[in-house]
């Protein structure tokens, strides 16, 4: 009876193991995301804000309003930007399975898509970006790269 309460257990534990959602992950989880961030550039990008004041700052130049300072307590934060584009239908989403650290390095890994060539959309221009808490380590350089591998954004870890 109790071999087989045991097996029940372990049965149990390693099934609670294979659905865990966190699984494979970094850790890294997105806090905040905006259609407008502020920029006038077309080239995407990656910043990293060790703590609220410089965030604030930032915030205050690129009149973000989505965002608030507090959002680089504890950690810092790490944001994303698409760039400008001409229409609306971008958008970019992390994808946690394939974000790692790595080394020296965390690997965020964000999913670009953009809107098909016959597709409805508004025509504004929009600057998409996404606001990220880092996740836990010991990495000096944050590293964006999309789903085809190409690098969209590099920032340093102060």
């Amino acid at each position: 009876m109790l071999r087989l309460a045991t097996i029940f257990i372990v049965l149990g534990l390693l099934a609670a193991c294979s659905i865990n959602p966190f699984r494979g992950s970094s850790g890294a989880r997105v806090v905040g995301e905006s259609q407008y961030c502020g920029t006038s550039s077309q080239d995407s990008d990656a910043h990293y804000f060790a703590d609220s004041s410089v965030f604030e700052d930032w915030l205050d130049y690129r009149s973000i309003s989505e965002f608030k300072p507090s959002m680089a307590v504890n950690g810092g934060i790490i944001i994303v930007e698409m760039g400008q584009r001409p229409t609306g239908g971008y958008s970019i989403k992390l994808d946690r399975s394939k974000t790692k650290v790595q080394g020296n390095t965390l690997t965020l890994s964000m999913e670009w898509k953009a809107p098909r060539l016959d597709a409805a959309v508004s025509q504004a221009l929009i600057a998409s970006c996404v606001a990220i808490r880092p996740p836990a380590g010991n990495y000096s350089r944050i590293r964006v790269v999309d789903q085809l591998g190409n690098v969209r954004g590099e920032a340093a870890v102060r």
